[in-house]
């Protein structure tokens, strides 16, 4: 299905940086609607728009709006991206192809950092989630720990493709928590384009100077109830890039108690497949300890996943809840995930929070093992060169 329709903006709703939230009245139905949009082009009361309403129709969770294909009357050719030095496209051959400025392509002034070919992420730490709406409550809880850190953000792919979308971005951007973004593969509208997620990560080290990467899918992920179609399977892939580029994965497992689907109790299986199946290199799993009767459900997942020895698990006392409710208050928007308050879910917050105070605890012995052994992120035997971080630093084995 591929559903357009056109209509005329009766207001402006919310304006940001690359993003405009519009009222529209329709053409059919007499109806009032919301419509999105992400060009430069900013419409006005009166203009009569091109948008797919596809989503809507299927009434799926994407905010409640339309998005803008263009403007439905006869118009000038505009360029309603306009970039520097842009060459490389995105969104390929469809409708709504760009050219975006990517640190990488021969005309960027990045070009010659891309040529080395010993560049690495020098053990920097990657914070990997699968749930956009944890990102704020990472982001956080590392700036808690270390306000002078740089955190960059790289948002991959597998899940929305424009980076505006994203009113968490705008509100850690706006509030200077987050430092810079990367759009990587088809995503766009970061701070910097990049083409490839492994090229992503090293521009937010060595282009954007991130001391600590987050890279979590974008809104909207997609799921099937089957281990072999979810967006989150895009995980695997950072999680590879980070262990070839030398940089320190750590995943933020997706568990909730809330969520009415078995599948998703406990850890999900959106997680377990990650880890049991499809991420071929080991990573870091910060795994909460509540001291209830939630933590059997959770040592029985984790005892099958260590079993197969590929990753490193460590626990820790889940942060607690006022700390939750106190991060909100100072960001300024609702905490929720899947629809759900961090009140009637809090766990997927507390983990986030849990992996983050982790890192930060760390990033300086991770930046003091990199120095005094540039391969040990990247060692052959990487399992063991983690746990051996991990025993050494307080992390269990």
């Amino acid at each position: 299905m591929l559903r357009l329709a056109t209509g005329t903006v009766v207001c402006v709703l919310q304006t940001r940086p690359g993003m405009q939230l519009l009222e529209l009245a329709m053409m059919e139905g007499d109806k009032r609607e919301k419509a999105v949009s992400f060009t430069c082009e900013e419409y006005v009361p009166g203009d009569a728009l091109l948008v797919n309403t596809t989503a809507m129709r299927m009434q799926l969770g994407t905010g409640g709006y339309h998005f803008v294909v263009g403007r439905a009357e006869p118009a000038p050719e505009l360029d309603l991206y306009p970039g520097a030095w842009g060459h490389v496209m995105k969104l390929r051959y469809s409708p709504w192809q760009m050219a975006v400025d990517s640190v990488e392509e021969q005309a960027s002034p990045y070009h010659d950092l891309f040529l080395r070919e010993d560049l690495s992420l020098e053990g920097t730490p990657v914070l990997i989630g699968e749930l956009h709406s944890l990102l704020p409550a990472a982001v956080i809880a590392l700036k808690q720990q270390e306000p002078q850190a740089k955190i960059v953000y790289v948002m991959p792919d597998g899940s929305s493709l424009p980076i505006a979308l994203s009113g968490n971005v705008h509100q850690l951007k706006q509030a200077g928590l987050l430092d810079a973004t990367i759009t990587a593969g088809h995503a766009w509208g970061g701070d910097f384009e990049a083409v490839t997620i492994h090229s992503g990560l090293l521009a937010a080290r060595h282009v954007a100077g991130a001391d600590v990467i987050v890279c979590m899918l974008g809104p909207g992920v997609a799921g099937t109830g089957t281990p072999f179609a979810f967006s989150g399977i895009q995980l695997a892939e950072v999680i590879h890039a980070v262990s070839a580029l030398g940089g320190f994965p750590m995943l933020v497992p997706r568990i909730s108690f809330a969520d009415p689907r078995q599948r998703h109790y406990g850890i999900s299986h959106h997680t377990t497949a990650i880890l049991s199946r499809y991420a071929l290199r080991p990573a870091v799993v910060c795994v909460p300890v509540f001291e209830d009767d939630r933590d059997p459900v959770l040592q029985k997942q984790i005892s099958s996943l260590e079993a197969r020895g590929t990753h490193v698990y460590v626990k820790g006392t889940a942060p607690h809840v006022e700390r939750i409710a106190e991060m909100e208050n100072h960001y300024g928007l609702t905490f929720t995930t899947m629809g759900r308050t961090w009140q009637e879910d809090p766990v997927p917050f507390q983990t986030a929070v849990l992996a983050a105070d982790w890192l930060g605890d760390r990033r300086m012995d991770l930046a003091e093992a990199f120095s005094a052994d540039p391969h040990c992120f990247s060692s052959p035997d990487r399992l063991a060169a983690l746990r051996l971080f991990c025993a050494r630093n307080g992390g269990q084995p």
